[in-house]
Formats: structure tokens, C-alpha cells, sequence
């Protein structure tokens, strides 16, 4: 277990080992994940941010995984993960347990997790699935959860029941199991964020001015994004959970199209970084057109952006993010404490489905939190 004084300090990100460590480890492996290229698109927009894309063309679920960072090595890294943790979830978990919940495991509260048919609990709690192992976050319990949270419509029995909705929602893998750990809660704490705050229109966010971020790399990405003609709005979005989730939208004449992506990190920078890039990220997925699920129109060309020197009631960053206190302790204390106020704003223990063997090169997980819900629709409310 890596200490807080081991943790590798990145623009934009916090990783337990250095991205040239990561590569060096990585490169040789690609083909055993179905990997067979990795492309640079960051030259096809006017942005210039990086990203990257990964390439199976065997998968069983998307055959393109994108990503970004701060570096070309950094971007091409991030997509080389995203396309290991969708491998991961292909596979068979091992199922240890078939049968009522009733009969199987009592304790888990079906009712909680992401439903695509709503029935009442009593009624779920009778419903035939296969289950499969996982650990309780804060207590280190063995926790059963049916294996079709994970396991993918078109791999599941003939038999099986199709009233679990299956998410990459607390999926990730990284550098070890707790960075990967770390990662798949706030994303899970992210998605529950926006998904309150769509619930009440939006009030619980606040409109930043992006001339005051103050943070160096966020700052050059910003200035990057709008040196390019994109307007650009961000916003820190309030939630239960004391961690910073922040929302950014871009839109350009020459593409008059809204894209939006988010980011969570006990640091508000890093969050509001994630943001700023996953929105340049989905902007040149769509350029590219590499992506399996893209819709034949991607997003709105009808929304209207104000000039920067016409807005008003805008937040400064500084002032926005200073109620968040950064986390203490290296990546697995961060995890704890992640899981335990996820338990506290749920009722429900955040449990962790271990997606690769114990020695593998990179650790890939999922997690579950019952009671945390997130968007069905892959749209962005702005």
C-alpha cells in the first residue's frame, strides 16, 4: 500500500506511479486486452487539447475507448484504460450463488440498485439471479450482488430476468487497486451529483467566471479552449457528499454544437480540469466520429451562448471552491473516506466487484452503491 509521500502529482490528475512507468508496463500487454491501436486525434479540432483512442475491434461492448490529459502520454494512457476496464467487464465474473435474494442474500438491498423495471422490493426479492462476491468498503464485508449489474444485456442467460440496468458507473482500473478504487467513487459521486441536481432544474449549481481560476493548469486549458473562438461556461455543482463536482460546456461557431463533461476530485482543481477536458474529449469524438454509440446528431444546435463581457452573477473560482477541503492520507484513506460519506448520504454501503485477479498488472474494479442513481439519458443538462 502506497503513503501519501509515494503519490505522483500530475497536471490534472494524482496517479500512484509516474505515466512513463504506466506506459513501460503497459505497451507490451495491449494485445492480451484486444488492443491493437492507439490513435492520436488531438489534431482534428482547433483546440488542441490531447486525446486519444484506443482500438478492439473484437469487443464485446464498445470497439473505441477515447481519452485525454495534460500530455500525449497522459491522453493515451487514459484511453488505454478506459478500453482495459471495458475488457474487464466482458468477461465472466465468477457466480457463486443462484436463487432468490430472500434465500441467497437477504441482507442486499435490491430495491436500491439501478433498476430498469421499478417493482416493489418485496416483489425483486424474489426474483432468480446469478451472484457474485464483493467487498464492503467501509467494513471489508463479503457482500453478494447479482452478477447482471455488470454483466451486459446481450451476455446474460436466456433465463435471465432484465430488470437490472447494467452502468459503466464506478468502473475504472489504474495503477493499483486503491487508485482504482478512488477513481470508480468519484465517479459514482459525480453522476449522483448531477443526477440531484437535473432533478431540481439545475439550482444547485453556480455559474463560474473562468478568467478567475486560478489554478495553473486549469488555467492554461481554459485559456487554450478560448484562444480557439469556443465559448465556454463552468460550474460547481452542490452536492451531499462535501466533494467538488464540476460541469463544463463548450460551444464554437464553426461547430455550433454544446458539449459538456464532468469531473469529480476531492481537489476542486482536478475536478474542475476533468470537466474542461472530457468536454474538449466528447467535442473531437464527435469530430472523429470514433465512437460506436454516437448518435446520428449529436447534440443541439440551437443553444445560444452569452459573450463573456455580458454575463453576470458569475461566481469567482476562488470563491466557489474554498468550502472544499482536500482529503488527507494517501489513495486507499482517500478511498475510505470517499466510501464511508457515500454510506452516510445512501444508507448503503459502497461494495467493490474485483473485475481482475488479485496480481494483475493493472487492477480493475466496479463499484456498487445502492441508493446512488445517475442520468439514463448520455446528454449533459446544461
Amino acid at each position: 500500500m502506497k503513503d501519501v509521500d509515494s503519490l505522483v502529482v500530475l497536471p490534472g490528475t494524482v496517479r500512484a506511479l509516474p505515466p512513463e512507468q504506466t506506459w513501460e508496463t503497459l505497451a507490451g500487454q495491449l494485445p492480451s486486452y484486444g488492443i491493437t491501436r492507439v490513435a492520436d486525434l488531438t489534431g482534428l479540432d482547433v483546440i488542441g487539447l490531447p486525446v486519444w483512442t484506443a482500438i478492439r475491434p473484437a469487443s464485446r461492448t464498445l470497439s473505441t475507448s477515447q481519452g485525454k490529459g495534460a500530455t500525449d502520454l497522459l491522453a493515451k494512457l487514459s484511453a488505454v484504460m478506459e478500453a482495459i476496464e471495458l475488457w474487464h467487464v466482458e468477461q465472466p465474473l465468477p457466480v457463486t450463488a443462484h436463487g432468490p435474494a430472500t434465500e441467497v442474500a437477504p441482507g442486499c438491498p435490491i430495491g436500491a440498485l439501478p433498476l430498469i423495471v421499478p417493482l416493489p422490493e418485496h416483489a425483486l426479492a424474489r426474483v432468480v439471479w446469478e451472484w457474485t462476491p464483493g467487498t464492503g468498503l467501509v467494513t471489508g464485508a463479503t457482500t453478494l450482488l447479482p452478477v447482471d449489474l455488470v454483466r451486459r444485456r446481450g451476455q446474460r442467460p436466456a433465463w435471465g430476468p432484465d430488470l437490472l440496468r447494467a452502468t459503466s458507473t464506478g468502473l475504472a482500473c489504474g495503477n493499483s487497486r486503491d487508485e482504482a478504487l478512488l477513481h470508480a467513487l468519484f465517479e459514482v459521486v459525480e453522476r449522483d451529483v448531477l443526477y440531484r441536481d437535473g432533478q431540481v432544474g439545475g439550482c444547485r449549481r453556480s455559474l463560474v467566471d473562468p478568467g478567475t481560476v486560478d489554478d495553473p493548469y486549469g488555467r492554461g486549458v481554459i485559456d487554450r479552449i478560448v484562444g480557439a473562438g469556443t465559448a465556454l461556461e463552468i460550474a460547481l455543482v452542490d452536492g451531499p457528499y462535501g466533494l467538488p463536482v464540476c460541469v463544463a460546456y463548450l460551444w464554437s461557431e464553426d461547430y455550433p454544437v454544446v458539449f459538456a463533461g464532468g469531473g469529480c476530485h476531492h481537489d476542486p482543481a482536478i475536478a474542475l480540469s476533468r470537466a474542461l477536458t472530457e468536454a474538449a474529449q466528447s467535442r473531437l469524438t464527435a469530430i472523429s466520429g470514433m465512437r460506436d454509440d454516437l448518435p446520428g446528431e449529436v447534440g443541439s444546435p440551437k443553444a445560444t451562448f452569452l459573450p463573456p463581457g455580458m454575463r453576470t452573477g458569475l461566481t469567482p473560482w476562488p470563491e466557489a471552491s474554498a468550502p472544499y477541503a482536500v482529503l488527507d492520507g494517501g489513495l486507499a484513506a482517500q478511498a475510505r473516506t470517499a466510501a464511508r460519506r457515500i454510506a452516510a448520504v445512501t444508507g448503503h454501503e459502497p461494495v467493490a466487484l474485483d473485475l481482475s485477479a488479485p496480481d494483475a498488472l493493472v487492477p480493475a474494479v466496479q463499484v456498487i452503491c445502492p441508493g446512488a442513481r445517475s442520468r439514463i439519458r448520455r446528454s449533459m443538462p446544461r
